[in-house]
């Protein structure tokens, strides 16, 4: 993508923040817990974030700072840079500090439409090229504030974030048809084994005409 005029950082759109930074490793609490818990294993590439099996955690002394509809989580580390939209209204949803928390600035930038771009090839790029992990890919504040983003009107920016909803929810579609196609196929595969497994004449006859 090539982008003349318009483009602006990063910065300039957003609020950053990092998430809430757990001193060890994040345990699931199945009774008496205060906050679900988003990690980086909760962000899909196509933007979805899966509250499906999100963790729940007990933080009794703390208040972090929770989740609002429209913030954007950035994976900052783990060898994926992609972003999710974050559309639940649920009040106690915190992130983990694998991400950055970016909070659009109304008026200015669509949240779906910022959130496609950071997950296209030339936002990913960019921050590929400025990974500051040895070990372990991350990226640091910097790097994410500087980040350049063309900033179409606010109208072409609503059109191209409808037009990727619908995309997406396309994809989504089609992907589990294949996927009840796929389960059937074999369905009828395991019963062919099964059949000629309970019918040893069949097999016999199956042998002799070879």
């Amino acid at each position: 993508m090539t982008s003349k005029g318009g483009t602006k950082k990063l910065s300039s759109l957003v609020g950053i923040r990092s998430g809430y930074p757990f001193r060890s490793k994040v345990k699931h609490a199945a009774s008496g817990w205060d906050y679900y818990v988003l990690q980086l294993k909760d962000v899909q590439k196509d933007h979805h974030i899966n509250l499906d099996h999100v963790t729940q955690v007990k933080m009794p002394d703390e208040t972090p700072q929770t989740l609002k509809p429209g913030e954007i989580l950035l994976r900052a580390r783990g060898g994926y840079f992609y972003s999710g939209l974050f559309t639940a209204d649920i009040p106690n949803v915190i992130a983990a500090g694998q991400f950055f928390v970016l909070t659009p600035k109304a008026g200015i930038v669509d949240p779906s439409y910022l959130c496609w771009y950071l997950n296209q090839p030339d936002a990913q790029l960019y921050l590929e090229r400025n990974d500051t992990g040895s070990n372990i890919s991350m990226i640091n504040k910097r790097t994410v504030s500087e980040l350049p983003v063309p900033l179409p009107s606010m109208a072409i920016q609503h059109k191209i974030a409808s037009i990727h909803e619908g995309w997406l929810k396309e994809k989504r579609l089609t992907e589990q048809l294949l996927n009840n196609r796929e389960q059937m196929v074999r369905g009828m595969c395991e019963e062919f084994i099964q059949q000629d497994f309970d019918n040893p004449k069949l097999r016999t006859t199956s042998r002799e005409s070879t």
